[in-house]
């Protein structure tokens, strides 16, 4: 019975992770949210009422977020918003739920799942819009309209960025990971298309943080990785210069293309989109109240349709919801992490490649939401991954509980290889 109920809680984690790819257009986008949601939920019932949950001390991590949500909610109740008092109890229950989910021992199954899921949303998005997608990953440009951008599935380019990137780094984790090389070449080849999704929504934003994150991570491996990984960082390079020799004429063409460079609106004489307008009212109407300052307005309490104009940053977004305090620990919640996980995957001396990856997520994830409000969500596959990877990496080790069971985790973030 234990058994059935784990089967049939990933199979729901895994249609909450499909579900939320898709952005159906009217009154059933929220339903469908909502759906995705419910269905989450569901997998930690499930996982719970099955056993086997480990009951370890509550963690830093999920103490400041938990408490940062219980703040905005209070705040949004005596604001007397009650659609932000109701997201900040639906925040609640989801990280609750993820904190189930993080405790299961079964670790790799989980991230398999993901991975599945995005399987079936990449094949969903190749069988149901393949001349939008061709059209755009070739840079297609049409007449007073300007760069044709696409949105998988519905998403919005610049979610899609998040979600895609995310996901080319989730493939890449299972490609270093794994010992065999049919699925080394699958996950590459489900990492390139996740990154070609990228390319065809034009997410510079996710672009530019693909490239700081692999920066960090080149550096990272120079600095402490073994000869091997040395050598193969080397050759990679010189086979990314000798292209780059050879077709430099085609790749800046491109990526003027791509990139939408030469736009008006989103060229590189735009004042990036308008964005540092954006950031200085958001950071004079964080500045404008001292009460807003420390209690913030509560969940999604901060959106266009509230204060005027939307906040195109993660950082200023939490400042306007959960106030200065909570938010700035919400962020360092992130980087501690993430820096931590990086730290410990080069402990043995070897690179362990699931823990490296899944740290650089999370600096994935900081950079992008410099651009965009979505280093705390719920409504999409990768924040959900986001969630669980953050409360997962934050957890002490289980105790023996004795001779018979033997201590299987190291130490935080050593979770097992995810398998195929």
């Amino acid at each position: 019975m234990n058994a059935l109920l784990r089967f049939v809680s990933l199979w729901l984690l895994g249609l909450a992770v499909y579900v939320g790819g898709w952005y159906i257009e009217g009154p059933a986008f929220q339903a469908v949210q909502m759906g995705a949601v419910a269905l989450f939920l569901g997998a930690a019932g499930l996982a719970l009422m099955a056993g086997g949950t480990r009951r370890l001390e509550l963690s830093a991590a999920e103490a400041i977020v938990g408490a940062a949500f219980l703040f905005a909610m209070l705040v949004a109740f005596i604001r007397g918003n009650p659609m932000s008092t109701a997201y900040g109890a639906m925040f609640l229950v989801v990280l609750a739920s993820a904190a189930v989910l993080a405790r299961q021992d079964a670790a790799a199954s989980i991230d398999a799942v993901f991975r599945r899921a995005y399987i079936a949303l990449i094949a969903s998005v190749l069988a149901t819009q393949p001349a939008e997608y061709l059209a755009s990953v070739a840079g297609t440009v049409e007449y007073s309209v300007g760069l044709v951008r696409f949105a998988p599935l519905g998403m919005h380019p610049n979610l899609s960025g998040l979600v895609y990137g995310g996901g080319a780094l989730l493939f890449f984790q299972h490609c270093l990971a794994t010992p065999r090389l049919h699925h080394k070449l699958f996950a590459l080849l489900m990492s390139g298309l996740c990154l070609s999704i990228v390319l065809a929504a034009s997410a510079r934003a996710s672009l530019l943080a693909l490239g700081l994150t692999g920066a960090i991570a080149v550096v990272l491996i120079a600095w402490r990785g073994s000869r091997r990984a040395r050598m193969a960082l080397v050759l990679g390079a010189i086979a990314l210069l000798v292209v780059a020799a050879v077709k430099a004429g085609a790749i800046a063409d491109y990526l003027t293309v791509i990139l939408d460079l030469d736009s008006p609106t989103r060229g590189t004489e735009s004042g990036a989109t308008g964005r540092e307008v954006i950031w200085r009212e958001g950071v004079l109407l964080v500045f404008s109240d001292p009460l807003l300052f420390f209690t913030g307005r509560g969940v999604r309490a901060a959106g266009p349709e509230v204060i005027g104009f939307p906040v195109e940053s993660s950082y200023i977004n939490l400042a306007l919801e959960h106030g200065v305090v909570f938010g700035l620990l919400i962020a360092l919640c992130f980087v501690v992490t993430a820096w931590r996980a990086l730290a410990r995957s080069f402990a043995t001396g070897v690179m362990d490649p699931v823990l490296f990856l899944s740290g650089l997520m999370l600096v994935f994830v900081l950079f992008q939401s410099v651009f965009n409000r979505y280093l705390v969500a719920v409504g999409n596959p990768f924040s959900l991954l986001v969630l669980l990877l953050l409360l997962r990496l934050n957890l002490s080790p289980p105790r023996p509980r004795s001779a018979h069971f033997p201590l299987t985790s190291a130490a935080v973030g050593h979770h097992a290889a995810p398998q195929a």
